[in-house]
């Protein structure tokens, strides 16, 4: 890449939050270098960095003629159907903002896990409703995500990939993930809102609340994955670190 294509290649923007990419990018500073897929990888900002990094990254992309990088492979790749990859062919995986998306996020964390090496790590980012602001939001007006109309759909081409398709609740990405092999090591917030800190004593109820129900209905209620103050008190998105079960840690 010479120096002018280097200096238009910063101009690609993220398509997720700025914040989002520059804590998922502290987190792989401090990683073995690896076989790296980032999918879906918008206009190719993060699999930029993450190049930089020295990882050896491929991109898949539902839209890949929006993909800007020249020097990283990017093939059409739609997650509800099937990533055109090998079995166990990377050391890492990385979904930020899309499994939201999806028609079909349980067959979406199937071929991630597929294609990931035993021992590997995936880190995916998905909206937070489980802070304290989403759930008054709930309370209040109904609803997890902004509502889409027919006419939403149609201006967006009928393109359902444009959307919010699966709101996922963290209980049940927790399912995903474990169905598929994946046992969560890790969740971290893309930043703090203080705004959340006005439910400090909703929070302390519930987790006094929590602590004096039986053992059994702390299991059933997952209140150790859903009162973490990295999900209550967390910001508009959580990442989640993910390990494929079974093997030795990914290579260097």
């Amino acid at each position: 890449m010479t120096a002018e294509d280097a200096q238009d290649a910063r101009k690609i923007v993220p398509k997720a939050r700025d914040v989002i990419h520059e804590v998922v990018l502290d987190w792989f500073q401090e990683r073995p270098r690896g076989r790296l897929l980032d999918a879906p990888a918008g206009y190719g900002h993060l699999a930029m960095r993450l190049h930089e990094l020295g990882y050896d990254v491929t991109c898949g992309e539902i839209e890949p003629e929006i993909f800007r990088l020249e020097d990283v492979p990017c093939v059409y790749t739609d997650l509800n159907r099937r990533i055109d990859a090998p079995d166990r062919s990377f050391d890492y995986v990385c979904c930020i903002d899309g499994l939201e998306h999806m028609t079909d996020p349980y067959r979406a964390v199937e071929e991630f896990s597929r294609v990931l090496k035993p021992g590997g790590v995936g880190v995916f980012s998905v909206p937070n409703y489980s802070n304290m602001e989403k759930r008054v939001q709930y309370f209040l007006k109904g609803f997890l995500t902004k509502p889409k109309t027919l006419e939403d759909y149609e201006r967006e081409g009928r393109n359902l990939f444009n959307f919010h398709n699966s709101p996922l609740t963290i209980t049940l990405l927790d399912l995903i993930f474990s169905i598929n092999g994946f046992a969560v090591e890790a969740i971290l917030r893309d930043k703090r809102k203080s705004r959340q800190y006005f439910f400090l004593p909703v929070v302390l109820a519930m987790k006094l609340g929590a602590r004096l129900s039986s053992a059994r209905a702390r299991r059933r209620n997952r209140y150790a994955l859903t009162l973490q103050n990295e999900v209550v008190f967390g910001g508009n998105t959580m990442i989640f670190i993910v390990r494929k079960q079974d093997a030795s840690p990914p290579s260097s």
